[in-house]
């Protein structure tokens, strides 16, 4: 399946979500924090103060909330066969919880939210260190401004994240297998339709 057009202004540059109710804005700010989101991205999500949030992130992790740029782009993030496994596996699941009916938004938090966890809930990262909660939201971001794409490999019949800043090409599943020694086999079977996943998005 081929890459939507690249969106031409970055999701981080667009108007934030509209309020949420306090509750609600509260709630979903805590459980970001909890999980280690960046202020920055917390305040973006939810209108909550930056200095609240601040005050909230050293109340549950016990250090001060970490300074500096977030990756650019998930190209930048995504280096290696092992990271871009596990930003496929991500991927899938925010393609499936994100709301469709979020209008002009960007992104959707509480999908993203819903997804990470049920990312972490799988226990399939092994010796490979997981998404950060941050590097999630640039996948997700990326994923809905065009600048990531979740693409069908015919061989092991799944969708995997290709990124268009990046430097990895084609399918992580099938260059792991092959590192370990194993040897491709076409499955010769037609794509789902793809483009159901990628406009969930």
């Amino acid at each position: 399946m081929s890459a939507p057009a690249p969106c031409r202004a970055r999701a981080r540059r667009r108007a934030p979500p509209g309020p949420l109710g306090r509750h609600q804005a509260e709630t979903l700010a805590l459980a970001l924090l909890g999980h280690g989101a960046r202020v920055g991205v917390v305040h973006w999500a939810t209108g909550v103060k930056l200095e609240v949030l601040g005050n909230w992130f050293r109340h549950l992790n016990g250090r001060p909330p970490p300074r500096g740029p977030l990756p650019e782009s998930s190209g930048s993030m995504v280096r290696t066969r092992a990271q871009q496994a596990q930003a496929s596996l991500f991927g899938v699941i925010y393609a499936r919880h994100y709301n469709p009916d979020m209008g002009g938004r960007a992104m959707d938090p509480w999908g993203l939210l819903r997804a990470y966890e049920l990312y972490l809930s799988l226990g399939t990262a092994g010796r490979t260190a997981p998404l950060s909660i941050n590097d999630a939201w640039i996948l997700a971001r990326d994923l809905r401004g065009g600048l990531a794409s979740l693409d069908w490999c015919p061989d092991c019949l799944a969708y995997y994240v290709a990124t268009q800043d990046g430097i990895l090409v084609g399918c992580p599943l099938c260059a792991l297998y092959a590192r370990a020694g194993g040897k491709s086999v076409r499955a010769h079977q037609r794509a789902p339709d793809a483009s159901a996943l990628q406009a969930s998005l």
